[in-house]
């Protein structure tokens, strides 16, 4: 595998899936483990910013996901400072971590576009609009790869 540009985004959204913000975040050069890894450390340190201490975080990678629920340390070392920040302050939250498959995590894949201007917003932005409508209704998102 080859390293190539990250990013990283995420949506924040209400017990009636309301959107009450959304980011994207530059990464420079790296893996698709670590525009992941990137999106936790934002998405936490947002929602600890904002006092945002009750959170579902929902993320595509297994191993992300185990790395939360262990508090693990096996992190790249460009990464490990924030990390340590993060685990410390997960203490304040009732934090709730589980596998989304990517198909089920669209927004986030919009919102982690290369061509996104890094930012956040604390509203509903017109270009995940139609994904957030079909995230609400229920409906699959279908990847499909040909080769």
């Amino acid at each position: 595998m080859v390293p190539g540009k990250i990013a990283a985004g995420g949506v924040f959204r209400d017990n009636h899936s309301t959107v009450r913000g959304c980011f994207h975040k530059k990464g420079g050069i790296g893996y698709a483990f670590e525009a992941e890894l990137l999106a936790v450390i934002t998405a936490i340190q947002i929602a600890n910013d904002r006092q945002w201490f009750y959170l579902w975080l929902e993320s595509d990678s297994t191993y992300i996901v185990r790395l939360l629920q262990d508090r693990s340390l096996l992190v790249p070392w460009r990464f490990m400072a924030s990390w340590k920040r993060i685990l410390a302050l997960l203490d304040n939250f009732h934090l709730y971590v589980s596998h989304i498959y990517r198909e089920g995590n669209k927004v986030a894949d919009i919102l982690a576009a290369d061509t996104m201007v890094e930012g956040w917003w604390a509203f509903e932005i017109d270009i995940i609009k139609d994904a957030v409508r079909l995230d609400m209704s229920s409906h699959s998102h279908i990847r499909m790869v040909l080769h």
